[in-house]
């Protein structure tokens, strides 16, 4: 339920994330003096009403994000959206003069929108699976999708706006996972597009390392590329811009100087994430050492293989230790204890590898 505290938080939020700051909290209003770029004068104040438990409270705010609206010449409803309504507005403009001047055919309009709802659905479900190429269609998905309102498309241009959820819950809080939410999906969105669109459709035939695999497997996913993918070439190649707005700042990528020998570059990565990524675990892990290696207990070259659960399945972990961990590792070792490790495990094809030990303990 939208309250008037989350209204009043929000246009506050708004405010100060454009460079606003607060004058003076007074016993009906807050006041608050513009950022130096819009040069107004020194006097001016913009008063924000503070008593949300008010009757008549929405009234008031109307008036406040129309002045807001005049200030900007931004759209009302926009501001109302993301005020009152607590939503994000994500625009996709696309920039070509050979579409009718702006002025799209029903049949391209509606492809458009199939290509976003493909690409919003497939953002939802990544965020909720978090690996880079999986299949499954989840049911938090579906349900990020039901929120999402395609509410405008901008007379005379190709913009399309689309309402997405904010503070909604998409994925349910458990016992050993957070709560996934409209915004932080909404937030992978832009991420993966502008990983996209700056470091990989502007690099000629790329061929990704493993370490750059690596580094960016929160912004790796097959599917979503996929969809990216389908929704340039249904544009046939024209500029793209992605803007995301909220009561944080306006965060935009872009899509620029495409073709097709891009979107095939695009095509040869998703191939490569596919074929090359492992699946990569971040796990706690309880077993047995089966194995120790070390020539140095003083260096910090030494390893061990533990055999323990992973997901339910018996498997052998190969571990890199310092050396004060070997030598706790040799004791346990010799006396057959249980250790415990936490850490990101990477699989390969017959073991995991362990590529960042956050913990080592012998119980």
């Amino acid at each position: 339920m939208i309250t008037n505290e989350i209204i009043y938080k929000n246009i506050n939020d708004l405010l100060i994330n454009r460079g606003w700051n607060i004058h003076e909290n007074r016993q009906r209003s807050v006041s608050f003096v513009p950022p130096a770029g819009l040069q107004f004068s020194e006097t001016y104040k913009l008063y924000v009403p503070n008593r949300y438990n008010n009757v008549g409270y929405d009234k008031d705010i109307e008036k406040t994000l129309n002045i807001i609206s005049q200030i900007y010449d931004e759209d009302i409803d926009e501001l109302f959206s993301i005020v009152v309504e607590d939503r994000q507005i994500l625009s996709v403009h696309v920039d070509d003069d050979n579409l009718n001047n702006g002025k799209p055919t029903i049949p391209f309009f509606n492809t458009l929108i199939g290509k976003i709802k493909d690409l919003l659905q497939e953002t939802a479900n990544f965020s909720v699976i978090q690996k880079p190429h999986f299949f499954n269609k989840e049911i938090e998905a579906e349900r990020y999708l039901n929120y999402c309102n395609f509410f405008k498309n901008e007379a005379g241009s190709l913009i399309t706006k689309i309402q997405l959820p904010n503070r909604e819950e998409i994925k349910e809080r458990t016992l050993f996972e957070d709560s996934i939410t409209g915004s932080q999906v909404n937030s992978t969105l832009i991420d993966v597009a502008d990983f996209v669109n700056k470091d990989i459709l502007d690099k000629y035939n790329f061929q990704p390392s493993d370490d750059f695999l690596r580094d960016n497997q929160s912004l790796l996913s097959v599917n979503v590329s996929n969809k990216l993918k389908d929704l340039y070439s249904c544009v046939d190649y024209a500029d793209l811009d992605i803007s995301l707005k909220g009561t944080t700042a306006v965060r935009t990528t872009i899509a620029s100087d495409l073709n097709k020998e891009k979107i095939t570059g695009l095509s040869d990565f998703s191939k490569t994430v596919r074929k090359k990524m492992k699946e990569i675990i971040v796990s706690e892990v309880f077993g047995k050492i089966v194995q120790l290696k070390s020539k140095d207990v003083d260096s910090d070259k030494n390893v061990i293989t533990l055999e323990g659960n992973v997901k339910n399945v018996r498997s052998k972990i190969l571990i890199n230790l310092n050396s004060s961990q070997i030598k706790l590792a040799a004791d346990a070792f010799k006396g057959n204890k249980t250790v415990k490790i936490n850490g990101r495990l990477e699989a390969n094809k017959s073991q995991y590898n362990v590529t960042n030990l956050e913990s080592f303990k012998v119980i």
